[in-house]
């Protein structure tokens, strides 16, 4: 940020951004809450064919996906929503969703607005060794790290706050 408290203009490639492997997925921060004064944050994934988020709610932050490659299914309040490359998904705060990838793959961009949320996902993979899906011999985080890491980063970012939800269509 400049002296006005400003955030400045900047430019990442997801050649250049930070990358994590965790939870099967390919994940690369080109906008965090530091690059952006804590407005927004833009996530670039990689996910394999299948469930990639359970139901859950964030709380505090909106939520919006484009689809660059691929196809995904969105459950926004249990109603689905097909998704292919070139659909932009909104969801607000305090909205019920999930989403599977019914392609082979998918490459999306995932924002969060405030940002804050992408710190939990910091906190639970690894770093990547490659701009690939993390090998299948990647374990998923401990459930009570994962929930002790998730209290830690909604301390710093309530915006991060996400309640987690039983089943598909509960």
């Amino acid at each position: 940020m400049n002296a006005q408290n400003k955030p400045q203009a900047f430019q990442v490639n997801s050649a250049e951004g930070r990358a994590y492997w965790g939870m099967g997925i390919l994940w690369i921060m080109l906008a965090t809450a530091e690059d952006t004064d804590g407005q927004y944050s833009c996530i670039e994934e990689l996910i394999p064919r299948g469930l990639a988020a359970p139901p859950h709610i964030h709380e505090a932050a909106d939520e919006t996906f484009y689809i660059m490659e691929g196809e995904a299914t969105f459950f926004v309040e249990d109603q689905p929503i097909k998704a292919t490359a070139g659909s932009f998904v909104s969801i607000p705060r305090g909205t019920k969703h999930a989403f599977q990838i019914d392609s082979e793959t998918a490459r999306l961009l995932n924002t969060y607005v405030p940002a804050g949320f992408e710190y939990t996902i910091m906190a639970t993979t690894v770093p990547a060794e490659a701009r690939t899906l993390p090998p299948a011999s990647l374990p998923f985080p401990d459930q009570e790290q994962a929930n002790q890491a998730l209290e830690q980063v909604t301390q710093q970012y309530p915006a991060a706050k996400t309640k987690f939800l039983q089943g598909f269509a509960s």
